[in-house]
């Protein structure tokens, strides 16, 4: 654990030394496939283990919150908490491996489905799940029914109730679909949201498959930096899923980077062959993008160091909607 102390040093009127309270930075790990709630946290052996624990923290100026890379949770991530200047609140990556997935898509385990009555099944879901508005079958996209058996009367019909999720199938449905059954985590909830909090930094993470936003920026937040993120794999049936999405009180933000991105007016013309389009390709620094309206629409892709670049497989929206 990385402790920074600053020990300061005041007087008093009548002159006599008064020693502050020492102030420190703490390194914070979570890991959902090693992690315990009830452990420290302050090392990589005794990682918290769900995102609603870290929402439920006040972090301090210069804390790192740490997730476990290789790892996937179907949470949303909502700090609580603002650095300062100098001493930002850091969420980012630890170990080896792929980066930590902040993600809607949990595939129900074949051996879970159960057989009610008819050709209704069902199968226990996580107990993050508070509803469900998409679920994926295989490839195709199902149709949500109101919550009772005699309403699964066709192929991918489906509803979710007390903690389960049910759906049509005429023998057990991970051989009638021979396919993946997915209902989706994330329903009409950010991925990522930041309300109101400063002085944040995000890197290193994987968000994907949501409805609505990937990483939602609000109220008055500001001096917020995402670095290295991918925002991938939105859910097409969602009636607005931006990759990224700002949307702040007035002012409005001063400050907000975002590196290791391309960004574009049109999602179209990808790849540094190409320059249809281009409004900047950053790898270093942070961008500028030019404002003519109240309301502003871009595309991006992540891409990496490799040469060529290896691009996210879809662009993330990036809507700004704040006063000028």
């Amino acid at each position: 654990m990385r402790r920074i102390f600053i020990i300061a040093l005041l007087m008093s009127p009548l002159g006599t030394q008064i020693w502050g309270a020492a102030a420190f930075a703490t390194t914070y790990y979570v890991s959902s496939s090693t992690g315990s709630d009830a452990n420290s946290a302050t090392s990589a052996s005794t990682p918290w283990q769900t995102i609603a624990h870290v929402n439920a923290q006040t972090f301090q100026p210069g804390d790192s919150i740490l997730f476990k890379r290789g790892d996937v949770w179907n949470e949303s991530l909502a700090p609580a908490s603002s650095g300062t200047s100098g001493s930002p609140i850091t969420f980012d990556a630890y170990g080896t491996g792929t980066a930590p997935n902040l993600t809607g898509y949990y595939a129900v385990p074949s051996s879970a489905w159960v057989l009610v009555t008819g050709n209704a099944w069902k199968a226990p879901l996580p107990a993050t799940y508070s509803t469900i508005n998409f679920c994926l079958f295989g490839s195709i996209w199902g149709q949500k029914v109101a919550a009772a058996t005699a309403n699964l009367t066709d192929q991918w019909d489906f509803y979710l109730a007390s903690g389960y999720v049910y759906v049509y199938a005429q023998t057990n449905p991970s051989t009638f679909y021979n396919e993946p059954i997915v209902p989706m985590a994330l329903s009409n909830v950010p991925v990522i949201n930041i309300n109101g909090q400063s002085w944040l930094t995000f890197q290193h993470f994987l968000v994907n498959w949501f409805d609505q936003y990937g990483v939602y920026v609000q109220g008055t937040s500001d001096h917020l930096i995402f670095a290295n993120m991918e925002a991938d794999s939105m859910i097409p049936q969602g009636t607005q899923p931006l990759g990224f999405y700002v949307n702040e009180s007035a002012p409005g933000p001063g400050d907000i980077k975002i590196y290791n991105a391309e960004v574009r007016q049109n999602d179209y013309g990808w790849g540094q062959a190409n320059d249809r389009n281009l409004l900047g390709r950053f790898s270093t620094q942070a961008f500028s993008l030019p404002r003519l309206a109240r309301t502003q629409d871009y595309f991006l892709r992540f891409y990496d160091s490799s040469s060529p670049p290896r691009y996210s497989r879809y662009a993330a929206a990036l809507h700004v909607d704040y006063p000028l």
